[in-house]
């Protein structure tokens, strides 16, 4: 009996072990080399990049801490824009803003996603920006994507750590730029300001598909403070997104003769009722999120006009390696969206109201090419990154997905000590930024940006790899 108990509690442990290999990191602190081991020339313009850094890193955290006290959220980053703008043009880039070639509905579709209805600037994505350092477009062309977006709010707040992506890039990109041109190393480096990633529509898809990227070979990200430093695989990556808002149009009247009018508020309630309905009956990769935009005027008037702002999500991330497509998961989510549609009129018609329905946001899978995560990787490894781990899941560069089918790329971390474990969009999140862990973090994954993109630059073989394998994955994305 005593040995057929041992052999349970053996037998059981084994399975708590391979429960969490499959569900969590692997992580260690051995010093793995997964890319061919650097040049001593490349180890050389590493250091002069290193250097680069460190003379700019006050002023990087400096920019870093007034965004955190200054957020402006998606699509009115001015000030945040010019700042960086600014710097990028002191170091000899030349800077665009703005971005052509847009759909004629973008601001219309920008207010349906919660754009300010008053306001009286400039139309389209004025505070996007494309910054070639000396004018340059020489291939390889190296890109760096920063956003520096608040969350919304009253007020808004940077609990997303957007205010960090901004100096991060810049910092890498002006290092990276001035180490080439020292050594006459081949390529061009870029710059692309990409506002309002917390807010639909989404500024990156639009961006590249009115040709924005068009001329960049690569392309690198950041995204705040890390804890782990992760080597992700290839594959595709991340999540389906759908926006939509419901207006509803009812009738008024003086709520204590409600029988005069029809409530708008009503249909929104209902509908939101019928989602939770089906929220029940989905599969557990989907998510469902929603907010009533407008509920009406006073709790007296039976209202007249109400709506909600409602995304569907669908995370490839929490589906089994390699058993669904974007394809599929594509049209899962479509019949989603086709169905709360439904559900909308279905309430419009219960209320004896009448519906607008609005699609103003579309995110999709994106790419992940294995061979630059690795040398991400590599690089977290070399310049210190704790809590050293693999991912089982695929991670590409941006949240939209269609930018990365555009353009390979990597999203660039590195565990930092002294990061703590909050909640994503939250205050807690945003003060990380502006104490000394924040600060190292910032500073560590600006050079294991530049070192990423360095590689990249001097290294012919390694950026064939990572074509190749980007046309690949582009190959299989609709199959």
């Amino acid at each position: 009996m005593l040995q057929r108990k041992k052999g349970i509690i053996v037998f059981s442990s084994l399975i708590v072990f391979l429960l969490s290999f499959v569900l969590n990191p692997v992580l260690s602190e051995e010093k793995p080399q997964v890319i061919p081991k650097e040049s001593k020339r490349i180890s050389e313009m590493r250091k002069a990049a290193d250097a680069e850094i460190d003379a700019l890193s006050g002023r990087l955290i400096e920019i870093n801490d007034w965004m955190y006290h200054h957020p402006e959220p998606g699509f009115l980053e001015f000030e945040a824009a010019k700042m960086l703008c600014d710097e990028l043009k002191k170091h000899g880039f030349e800077v665009e803003m703005g971005v052509s070639g847009l759909p004629s509905d973008i601001d219309r579709l920008k207010v349906v996603g919660g754009f300010p209805e008053d306001y009286s600037g400039p139309p389209g994505i004025p505070t996007a920006f494309k910054a070639k350092y000396k004018g340059r477009s020489e291939h390889p062309v190296i890109g760096i994507t920063v956003e520096y977006d608040a969350l919304r709010g009253d007020p808004p707040f940077h609990g997303c750590q957007h205010n960090m992506q901004g100096p991060t890039g810049i910092g890498a990109a002006i290092a990276l730029a001035k180490v080439m041109e020292k050594n006459n190393i081949p390529g061009s480096i870029w710059v692309i300001g990409a506002p309002a990633e917390e807010v639909g529509p989404p500024a990156k898809a639009l961006m590249a598909k009115a040709g924005y990227l068009e001329g960049a070979d690569f392309m690198f990200r950041s995204h705040g403070t890390a804890q782990e430093t992760l080597r992700f695989p290839g594959g595709f990556s991340a999540r389906h997104i759908r926006q939509m808002k419901y207006t509803f149009h009812g009738k008024s009247a003086h709520a204590q003769q409600a029988w005069q009018g029809r409530s708008a508020l009503d249909a929104v309630l209902l509908l939101f009722h019928a989602m939770d309905m089906m929220r029940e009956h989905s599969e557990p990769q989907f998510r469902f999120h929603g907010i009533v935009s407008d509920g009406g005027e006073a709790p007296n008037i039976v209202p007249q006009e109400a709506s909600a702002l409602i995304w569907i999500r669908h995370l490839m991330d929490e589906t089994p390696v390699g058993s669904l497509t974007p394809k599929k998961a594509r049209e899962m989510i479509e019949k989603k969206v086709e169905a709360l549609d439904n559900m909308a009129q279905a309430a419009a018609l219960a209320t004896e109201t009448t519906v607008d329905i609005d699609h103003y946001g579309e995110y999709n899978p994106g790419i992940a090419v294995g061979v630059l995560n690795d040398i991400v990787f590599q690089c977290g490894v070399d310049y210190g990154g704790v809590k050293i781990g693999e991912r089982a899941v695929p991670r590409h560069w941006e949240e939209t997905g269609l930018a990365t089918l555009v353009v390979p790329g990597a999203h660039v971390s590195i565990g930092t000590e002294g990061i703590p474990n909050v909640a994503g969009h939250s205050q807690e999140n945003a003060d990380i930024t502006v104490c000394d862990a924040g600060h190292n973090s910032l500073i560590l994954t600006a050079k294991v940006m530049a070192a990423t993109g360095l590689r990249l630059l001097m290294d012919s073989k390694l950026r064939e790899q990572a074509k190749t394998e980007h046309a690949m994955w582009l190959e299989k994305y609709n199959k």
